[in-house]
């Protein structure tokens, strides 16, 4: 039998899996993708402290205000105690993030559990937070990975009502699946598998549950569409009308083929597990259902990217747990082998984490944001290269100043906000501006952040 120590508690399993996604967000910093900044800390630090930057999604309502109000609920209470400095801010919202993956960890181990036995559990919980591929997501505010949280929940009580075929096991995972749905739109895919599992199991009154819990979920989401943009459902509409209906989203951007997902999830997935994955879809279960069905639906979709493939990683690692704890107890004395296998999934992990993922956390980028914000001098803010989907927003400002971003904009339309005294400072990203022009301008170079430079107007000459 597998003998674990420190990671024996599934409770110091999550608790270890926050700590360690805190320290990854902490020492990589940037972001790992545009939402985390524009679609919930933008809007956020709007609530919070009255000026954002607005995103198109929030012009064309594809969002509702559930997490980003729970976010700008946390900003305020910063405001109240003086914590304003961005990345103490940023380090509360890691923090609320990791909190809500370690209840995501406990809930994979009673899955895997409950499913598999406790050491195929252990397991589970442990690779899970130890993953690197995971933990550069996981603390972020990304509804793709916070979505994980509740689904993981919903897995679980679906799996104990086809067991015990209750009414409150339905309607505990209707609920969960709601709540999922709400942080993360796509995530509705999900209710087809647990609808189907408790249908071929003939569970009608966990069915009815299912829908009573998840229907009260959606007529909350109604209420807070309401409230906020004026029309029950009005973002869960627009973004499906978006998405599916009227193919916009692969026409703005781009098409994709089916297999585009397969390099990008062997990056991503632990494949020391690979043969013990492939063996645990042989159970043909929900939680199978739910792998290969939301495999099947994002790979059909036209548009794609990474950060879709993040609820996959959970349910890929429990699946794999059973399998793999079985032939790690085969492996129990054999400690060189053992030792080999650990050095190779910690090489693993580190490689998902790091060198497989790091164009997108535009991390000079950011850093340069926050230097220019905690300048007392600061009267107006120029950037220079990256589009604005590539800054840190007003969030990593945290100054309510006079904002232009270059991208897309005119060649004299930058000449002039160069020229314009307001700006005292410019983010220049690469060769977006010549250093030549900028001296010409009237600006001193105060940083670099590789190929990032801060600038700031020269002080002028005592006369």
């Amino acid at each position: 039998m597998l003998r674990f120590r420190f990671t024996a508690d599934p409770a110091r399993l999550a608790a270890l899996g926050a700590f360690l996604s805190v320290l990854v967000a902490a020492l990589a910093r940037g972001r790992v993708h545009p939402d985390e900044v524009f679609q919930f800390l933008e809007p956020a630090h709007g609530l919070a402290f009255g000026y954002r930057v607005v995103a198109w999604e929030w012009v064309e309502g594809l969002r509702n205000w559930a997490v980003p109000g729970v976010l700008g609920g946390l900003l305020v209470v910063c405001r109240a105690v003086g914590l304003e400095h961005p990345w103490a801010m940023a380090a509360v919202v890691w923090c609320a993030c990791a909190g809500a993956q370690a209840v995501g960890t406990l809930w994979l181990f009673r899955l895997v559990e409950e499913r598999d036995g406790r050491e195929a559990a252990l397991l589970a919980a442990g690779v899970h937070v130890t993953w690197g591929g995971f933990l550069l997501y996981a603390a972020r505010p990304i509804g793709d990975v916070l979505s994980v949280v509740p689904l993981l929940g919903a897995l679980l009580w679906a799996r104990r009502a086809r067991d015990r075929g209750g009414l409150r096991e339905g309607l505990w995972s209707g609920v969960l699946l709601g709540l999922a749905f709400v942080i993360r739109y796509p995530s509705a895919v999900f209710g087809v598998p647990l609808a189907v599992s408790l249908l071929g199991a003939r569970r009608w009154r966990s069915l009815a549950g299912l829908a009573v819990g998840t229907g009260a979920v959606l007529l909350g989401l109604g209420v807070l569409d309401w409230l906020t943009w004026g029309a029950p459902w009005f973002s869960a509409w627009r973004y499906f009308h978006f998405n599916i209906a009227s193919g916009s989203s692969a026409s703005h951007f781009g098409r994709q083929p089916a297999w585009w997902y397969a390099p990008i999830f062997a990056g991503m997935a632990p494949l020391l597990l690979l043969w013990h994955f492939l063996r645990g879809l042989a159970r043909r279960d929900v939680l199978v259902g739910a792998f290969v069905f939301y495999l099947g639906v994002v790979s059909a979709l036209g548009h794609k990217e990474a950060r879709f493939l993040v609820p996959l990683l959970p349910l890929f690692i429990a699946l794999a747990a059973g399998p793999a704890a079985q032939d790690l107890s085969r492996l129990s004395g054999r400690r060189a082998v053992l030792r080999l296998l650990a050095g190779l999934y910690v090489l693993s992990s580190v490689a998902a984490a790091s060198v497989l993922f790091p164009l997108g956390l535009r991390q000079g980028v950011v850093d340069a944001t926050v230097s220019a914000g905690r300048d007392a001098s600061l009267t107006g803010f120029l950037i220079a290269g990256p589009p604005e989907w590539n800054t840190g927003g007003r969030f990593y400002l945290h100054r309510d100043v006079p904002l232009f971003v270059s991208a897309g904009r005119p060649e004299e339309e930058l000449r002039e906000r160069l020229a314009d005294a307001r700006f005292s400072h410019a983010l220049v990203d690469g060769k977006a501006v010549e250093e030549d022009a900028l001296r010409a301008a009237g600006f001193c170079l105060q940083r670099r952040w590789g190929p990032v430079a801060l600038w700031k107007r020269c002080p002028a000459p005592r006369s």
